[in-house]
């Protein structure tokens, strides 16, 4: 744990505020996937750009993920590292768009699938995906460590060069390796092929059935629906 009197005062409340700004970020996200990015305040809006923005910052190659990665990292020092957080934290780098703080590899692309038990959702080269795990979020770059992973109901964010899509996946299965993401879920749908008047038809009804759940086995199976109906909306709405 994180403490003044070891790392210092202003890495630990850079820290701090990174932590702070993360953790909004992810309390803001159903209120995004409801209502939209707009109807956020705008304190709240710059939020959420800043959070993305340290989420890409902190998928560079640093050395230290080397052994993560299996990709050659650059070493950067403490004080140019601290620097980096605070100037998106201070608003220096609102200018800036989401694309600059991507890591590129123009080299390298992994390649894609994503399967439910009756078709093929999606079968091609992609630069990165960003997908909801039972532990959390995980960004892939191209020479990830292999892995094997449980895919929670949520979104899959695919970029393919400087353009990021999305997709709604209903739980499952994922596996990670040289270079190939194999992705069994029990259900996919890419946003585009949602009908947004649809989905919010089919939130209310989830919201409405959940409140008239009687019993542990019908609140569960009403809290099911009400994520997957919230995620096929948040898979319309998530920035691109």
């Amino acid at each position: 744990m994180l403490q003044p009197r070891i790392v210092g005062d202003e890495h630990y409340e850079t820290a701090k505020q990174v932590k702070q700004t993360l953790q909004r970020y992810k309390e803001l996200q159903d209120i995004i996937a409801i209502l939209g990015l707009d109807e956020l305040s705008e304190e709240d809006r710059l939020t959420v750009a800043r959070a993305r923005k340290i989420e890409r910052f902190l998928s560079q190659p640093f050395f230290i993920a080397e052994v993560f990665t299996g990709s050659p990292g650059k070493y950067v020092g403490l004080v140019e590292t601290i620097r980096g957080f605070q100037l998106i934290l201070s608003g220096e780098l609102d200018g800036l768009p989401e694309q600059a703080f991507y890591l590129q590899f123009e080299e390298m692309t992994l390649n894609l699938c994503v399967l439910t038990p009756n078709r093929i959702v999606w079968d091609s080269e992609v630069k990165e995906i960003i997908l909801s795990t039972n532990s959390g979020q995980i960004g892939v770059l191209p020479n990830h460590a292999p892995i094997a992973t449980a895919v929670d109901i949520g979104i899959l964010r695919i970029r393919l060069n400087d353009q990021w899509l999305t997709m709604a996946l209903m739980g499952g299965f994922a596996r990670i390796g040289n270079n190939e993401i194999t992705v069994l879920v029990n259900d996919a749908e890419k946003s585009s092929d949602i009908d947004p008047q649809e989905a919010q038809q089919t939130l209310e009804i989830a919201e409405a059935a959940l409140r008239k759940a009687e019993g542990k086995r019908q609140t569960i199976e009403a809290n099911l629906a009400l994520r997957r109906a919230r995620t096929r909306v948040e898979a319309i709405n998530a920035i691109s």
